[in-house]
């Protein structure tokens, strides 16, 4: 089995990286991840994260280099996941699509309830 292709935004400020609840009624519904999306056969992986940080938040990123590539095995299936680099291009963040969202330290991740497949992530943040 393929894995599903999933993007994910690492949305820096000042020394805190941006990351969103999953809301009620979805799959993984409460746990935090780095927002983004599943990529779609007819676009870039950039062109899929300006899409989805849109349609989650509301917001316009600058898509940059990949930071970490991320394979994780779920019980219905495995992901691999690209993970960007981002710069916000507004302040103004509205929770659209997920139940909200926190600007934390990559340090403090620790304490929040990540998606198994963003873990990578984290470790990767914390070396850089």
């Amino acid at each position: 089995m393929l894995p599903l292709l999933v993007t994910a935004a690492i949305i820096r400020k000042e020394k805190q990286v941006l990351i969103t609840r999953r809301p009620e009624g979805s799959r993984h519904a409460g746990l935090w991840e780095f927002p983004g999306g599943k990529l779609d056969d007819d676009a870039s992986p950039q062109d899929c994260l300006r899409r989805e940080i849109r349609e989650e938040l509301d917001l316009e990123v600058a898509v940059g280099p990949i930071l970490e590539v991320a394979y994780y095995r779920y019980d219905w299936g495995p992901v691999l996941v690209l993970a960007f680099e981002c710069r916000p291009l507004g302040n103004r963040i509205r929770n659209l699509e997920v139940a909200e969202h926190r600007w934390v330290r990559p340090e403090a991740l620790a304490d929040f309830d990540i998606l198994p497949a963003d873990r990578p992530i984290i470790e990767k943040l914390l070396c850089s």
